[in-house]
């Protein structure tokens, strides 16, 4: 059988055989690259989470929590959910934005500050232009001339295109052009870390004081990534323009942070002013032991169960195990002899599902 007819055979038969002899739908357990739209299993440390959120939404005062545990832990799952929880929470919430961030290697904080421009983009400036052509009051709580000036164009002119697009080239960082000269009487370009950190700071403050903007949820994964890439100076360049981010925005701003133990540890000694902002950490553990791995095969089996049904409600779900419990305690404590050789603590839960992953595609294959 050609390469083609075992693709059709697949699409064709699999997902009603693996129910029928299964009851799932496919592969329950992700592989180790499959890194978004997994389930996750809710914990104690979920809570401490969702308590720190509501904390925020109340009082709006700004928060950073760090979220610390090693390589396949389950942080950007973890990060992942959350993103999803809080868009859903704050969907019938106007005024709240929510920007999930890699930070991959990069010299400067600026690529961030950026991105938080772009989220909010130009239905937030033209919303903006709208409130301070009604009332001019907020403006008086920016800082930078030139974002004041800024400002007293848009709410001089109201939301004009033209002018909504030039706020946002400048604030994007690009080139002071005649027409930014002429039209907003800006003078100077956001062309450093700083100013851009000045701007945003302004920007959060007067949309606030103009009702439309309520908060930031601003969700950084893989932090660690900026250690041992960029030079020591580059490191701390980076983690002083995130502390000036946190400083200059003591409300409004709800920053989670994921990253590994050894490399918040490199972090603190480097710029101990950042650690001091680090306080609110949550620490993600991996499997412990053999009852933690049960526990968390199951849960992903149970999901893929009830997904299944969800597709094909009238059918009989297959009551024959694609995994059994036996299979499951062998993949465990061979991933455990296997960790502590290496000194490591615990077996991390990516690794343990990976290995769950490949198991049970060997018997799904030979279904086909």
């Amino acid at each position: 059988m050609s390469l083609r007819d075992k693709v059709a055979q697949s699409q064709n038969k699999q997902q009603p055989d693996l129910f029928a002899t299964y009851g799932v739908l496919n592969n329950p357990f992700p592989a180790s690259s499959q890194t978004s739209h997994n389930p996750r299993r809710k914990q104690s440390v979920d809570e401490k989470a969702e308590a720190r959120i509501i904390s925020f939404l109340r009082d709006q005062k700004s928060q950073v929590v760090v979220v610390e545990g090693t390589q396949g832990v389950g942080k950007t799952n973890f990060l992942n959910h959350f993103e999803a929880e809080i868009e859903d929470a704050l969907s019938e919430l106007n005024g709240y934005y929510v920007v999930r961030y890699l930070a991959d290697p990069e010299a400067s904080f600026d690529g961030t500050i950026r991105r938080l421009f772009q989220e909010l983009g130009e239905d937030h400036i033209e919303k903006l232009a709208e409130k301070l052509e009604d009332d001019e009051t907020p403006i008086s709580s920016a800082r930078s001339q030139d974002m004041r000036s800024a400002l007293q164009s848009l709410a001089n002119a109201g939301p004009v295109s033209e002018l909504v697009r030039l706020f946002a080239d400048w604030l994007y960082g690009g080139r002071i052009l005649k027409a930014h000269k002429e039209r907003l009487n800006i003078h100077f370009r956001l062309d450093t870390v700083e100013s851009k950190t000045a701007a945003l700071r302004d920007l959060v403050v007067v949309s606030s004081e103009a009702g439309i903007l309520n908060g930031i949820f601003l969700l950084l994964d893989e932090l660690e990534k900026q250690d041992g890439i960029l030079s020591p100076t580059a490191v701390v360049r980076y983690l002083s323009a995130m502390r000036a981010i946190i400083d200059a925005l003591p409300h409004h701003l709800f920053m989670m942070i994921a990253v590994t133990p050894d490399a918040l540890r490199r972090y603190s000694n480097a710029l101990p002013a950042f650690r001091s902002r680090l306080q609110n950490q949550i620490t993600l553990n991996p499997l412990l032991s053999l009852r933690d791995g049960q526990v968390l095969a199951n849960f992903y089996l149970d999901f893929a169960k009830k997904e299944a049904a969800k597709k094909f409600p009238k059918k009989e779900p297959g009551r024959k195990s694609l995994i059994t419990p036996s299979q499951v305690e062998d993949i465990f404590e061979e991933l455990k002899i296997i960790t502590e050789r290496r000194g490591d603590r615990g077996v991390p839960q990516r690794v343990f599902l990976h290995r769950l992953h490949a198991a049970c595609e060997e018997v799904i294959q030979d279904l086909n």
